[in-house]
């Protein structure tokens, strides 16, 4: 190389390490990795208003390889969508996200949403009947195996109050459907129904659950139903409809 061509020799490099950290900077950044499991999805429309509350509530388990997205959500309340099993696929590209819906009863829901690993915001469209669109909002929602106490009020004046210590365990995979199964132990005290029983059904989608089973003396049953989570990102108590050999009450279960 000859002396009086280094300069320009020089300058032509570092142009190409400039560039090449630039790149680095711009076209490097990996795209985003969604924590896996159990999320939440509330939309709310922008057209002009037909129904009070969110326009639909879905949840259940998303899915990422890569930068592909696959999930099943259970629309658990709804003003303009049947109450269903609803699958989605998608992509990630940088912080973006793209869902689209299988057809369902010639709808299609498309979510355009970026974020965090663990929430997400943007908006969605409904094509098809009743078509629409708005905002959407999602988040990850932590597994809420742990123990939960409630109390029950009593059915006669005078009587104790029944209090229930449930032992929830969630599963780490998701069932063919979406949601993710719930299994434990009840434990009451000052029942007259019964002193123990055990979760044969249950599941969590999104802030939504439902769990039930026999009482362990082989007398009757109970079941938890239209529960729903305080909080979606950290949950904390859950308000239900309980029932047992007493009829239908109303409990709150609170997380120890």
């Amino acid at each position: 190389m000859k002396f009086e061509n280094f300069p320009k020799f020089a300058s032509l490099s570092l142009m190409a390490g400039i560039l090449a950290l630039t790149l680095a900077g711009c076209g490097g950044s990996s795209n985003l990795g969604l924590t896996q499991g159990n999320w939440a999805f509330s939309a709310s429309s922008t057209t002009p208003a037909k129904i009070s509350g969110p326009t639909f509530v879905v949840g259940g388990n998303l899915t990422q390889s890569g930068n592909n997205l696959t999930g099943t959500m259970y629309v658990t309340q709804s003003g303009r969508i049947p109450i269903q099993f609803v699958g989605f696929t998608g992509t990630v590209k940088n912080k973006n996200v793209n869902l689209t819906s299988e057809n369902f009863g010639g709808k299609v829901i498309s979510v355009i949403a970026s974020g965090t690993k663990d929430s997400l915001s943007g908006t969605y469209t409904v094509t098809g009947g009743c078509a629409d669109s708005g905002t959407v909002t999602a988040s990850a929602v932590p597994s809420i195996s742990g123990s939960w106490n409630g109390t029950i009020p009593p059915v006669t004046l005078g009587l104790a109050a029944t209090t229930v210590s449930v032992a929830l365990s969630q599963a780490a995979t998701a069932s063919s459907d979406g949601t993710f199964a719930l299994s434990g132990t009840l434990t009451y005290t000052n029942s007259g129904c019964a002193v123990t029983g055990t979760i044969a059904n249950g599941y969590v989608a999104g802030n939504f659950l439902s769990f039930g089973g026999p009482t362990d003396d082989g007398a009757g049953s109970f079941s938890f139903d239209q529960v729903t989570l305080d909080s979606i990102t950290a949950p904390h108590s859950m308000a239900a409809t309980y029932e047992d050999c007493n009829g239908p009450q109303a409990v709150t279960l609170t997380k120890q």
